[in-house]
């Protein structure tokens, strides 16, 4: 009997191995069901969420596809954390519809169904973070109709009175009158045109603004501004500029300006993950200042998820296997830098009262960067300022003590080097002389920054370098590299030939090739309080974080560059 006849025979005679085959037919079906729904199994996608800035109460939509047509037992996540089934107000395939709850955080937001997770998206919270929020366009053109005084100094409050400003700030910012090069104190006659050319706005860095509606503003005048004109600038319109006298004690001078073009990169390497691996990259943004504005951010490759996040570039990158290749995030910029130099008679400098103003209050604090509060710390600067009253003097007397009793050290220490062995030891890097210097000046009560970026040399390299800033009432921020000033080798730019006391000119001055990217420490929140963190201590920028890594990823190479002069203008 052939093959076929005996199956024939058997599947007659059998019952059996008629139900067995009729089994395995069904056996097939079923596992080639579950293989085709495995491979063909939809993964949840966020294309948007609008508003991407939000506050507790809001209404947000998240747009994309394979959401399911009901919520079952899917979820949105918000910052690794479930949001409760009262926030939901309506659910289908390709759109959620939430309310914000009262706990909302900063940071990723993830839709997640019963098979898989989307890939995650960014979210920040508006009473939190300044991310600019749409403008609202005027109908009409800001006027100024008077102010609250007739002269002022740095610090001074600024109440504009007028109307057409807008019922909240946004994106408006009020501008003022700087004179570069001293073209208008030298000009034998001068014009509109002539005071509203040079314009800085007033600073979000020191909290300048501190009330807006539609008819007044009141905002603190910023450093390094002259008697000139003050315009109200709403996005859309700019107001007419109105005429405004600044006085006091100094003048700061701004010269010399150098228009630099600087690139830096971050390489992210050799992912290994087991699950979707999310690694976050905060890129400095240089900061802006008189002596530094109008910062233009030329290229960014890839581009960044969010343009400017407390002063940085936020890139994110998103990985679902191991041994990817190299990913290369560059950022271009473009920035003017100018001399700074000041004349200050110490017999006419006041100094600071402790609840003027929060923002300098706070340089007054001991933080995470400055140790001021240290019992070593507090003591040498008690025995340097001994009664000294000045402010002015008591800067000057921790500046010399410092340059003749400390020897500086060119090569920069571990980045987790204590900076309070200069104090022990006598020797440091510039980096421990800045934060001792702006330690001993908050443990003698003048409020101080440590600064950060990089320092170019003639031949255009460049070095990370830090230095300091003091403050003094009705002048604002002075600038001292005590480093320097102690005889860090330098190779100066010297356009005027002119011989310079290097110890007198770092204190009080400072020359147009120290590129500034953060003014004091810059303390930043992650967007998960599961994701590992990465710093990158003694750098070219002051921050708590640069890389923020998902809980899943199991470990990656990084690399930063120091930023590079590409040219010189």
């Amino acid at each position: 009997m052939n093959t076929t006849k005996k199956i024939s025979y058997y599947f007659r005679r059998y019952p059996a191995v008629r139900v067995l085959i009729v089994l395995t037919i069904i056996g097939l079906i079923a596992g080639s069901s579950v293989l085709i729904s495995y491979r063909t199994k939809s993964i949840p996608e966020i294309t948007s969420i609008n508003p991407p800035v939000g506050v507790p109460g809001d209404v947000i939509v998240i747009t994309g596809k394979n959401f399911g047509a009901t919520r079952d037992m899917s979820y949105v996540e918000f910052s690794g954390s479930k949001l409760t089934a009262s926030a939901y107000i309506s659910w289908s395939d390709t759109k959620i519809k939430l309310v914000l709850p009262a706990n909302i955080q900063d940071g990723l937001v993830v839709v997640g169904t019963k098979d898989s997770r989307s890939k995650p998206s960014l979210f920040a919270n508006e009473i939190d973070i300044p991310v600019p929020v749409p403008e609202v366009k005027l109908s009409s053109k800001p006027v100024i109709t008077s102010l609250n005084n007739q002269n002022y100094v740095a610090g001074d409050l600024l109440v504009i009175h007028g109307n057409n400003f807008g019922d909240s700030r946004n994106t408006s910012k009020v501008l003022f009158t700087v004179d570069y090069d001293d073209k208008l104190a030298q000009a034998e006659f001068t014009n509109i045109n002539m005071y509203t050319e040079n314009m800085i706005e007033a600073s979000d860095f020191e909290n300048a603004y501190e009330y807006w509606s539609n008819s007044e503003i009141r905002v603190r005048i910023p450093d390094g501004v002259c008697s000139g004109m003050v315009v109200v600038d709403t996005g859309s319109e700019k107001s007419e500029p109105y005429k405004i006298n600044i006085t006091g004690p100094v003048r700061k001078h701004y010269k010399a300006r150098k228009i630099y073009l600087m690139n830096y990169t971050a390489d992210i390497a050799d992912i290994y993950t087991n699950d979707v691996s999310t690694i976050t990259l905060r890129c400095p943004i240089p900061a802006t200042t008189a002596y530094q504005p109008d910062i233009q951010i030329t290229e960014t490759n890839p581009s960044p998820i969010l343009m400017n996040y407390q002063n940085n570039l936020i890139h994110q990158l998103t990985k679902t296997k191991n041994y990817v290749p190299k990913t290369v995030f560059s950022q271009t910029f473009v920035l003017p830098v100018y001399e700074v130099t000041t004349v200050l008679p110490a017999d006419r400098l006041t100094s600071y009262r402790q609840g003027t103003l929060p923002f300098v209050d706070n340089a007054l604090k001991a933080d995470t960067l400055v140790p001021s509060d240290d019992e070593n710390v507090v003591k040498l600067a008690a025995s340097i300022i001994g009664k000294e009253k000045s402010s002015y003097n008591k800067a000057k007397l921790i500046y010399n003590y410092m340059c003749d009793n400390f020897k500086v050290q060119e090569k920069v220490r571990k980045g987790d080097s204590d900076p309070l062995d200069l104090i022990k030891s006598k020797k440091g890097d510039a980096y421990d002389y800045a934060i001792v210097y702006t330690a001993l000046l908050r443990a003698a009560g003048v409020p101080a920054l440590t600064d950060a970026g990089v320092l170019v040399l003639q031949e255009q390299a460049t070095q990370a370098h830090w230095w300091c800033e003091f403050y003094i009432p009705s002048v604002g921020w002075i600038p001292v590299d005590p480093a320097i000033g102690s005889g860090l080798k330098y190779n100066r730019w010297n356009e005027g030939g002119e011989s310079v006391d290097v110890k007198s000119y770092y204190f009080g001055n400072m020359d147009s090739h120290h590129i500034t990217f953060s003014r004091g420490w810059n303390e930043l929140k992650p967007f998960s309080q599961e994701n590992k963190i990465v710093q990158q201590p003694r750098s070219f920028a002051l921050q708590g974080i640069w890389e923020e890594a998902s809980s899943n990823t199991i470990k990656y190479s990084s690399y930063w560059s120091l930023p590079v002069i590409k040219g010189i203008y």
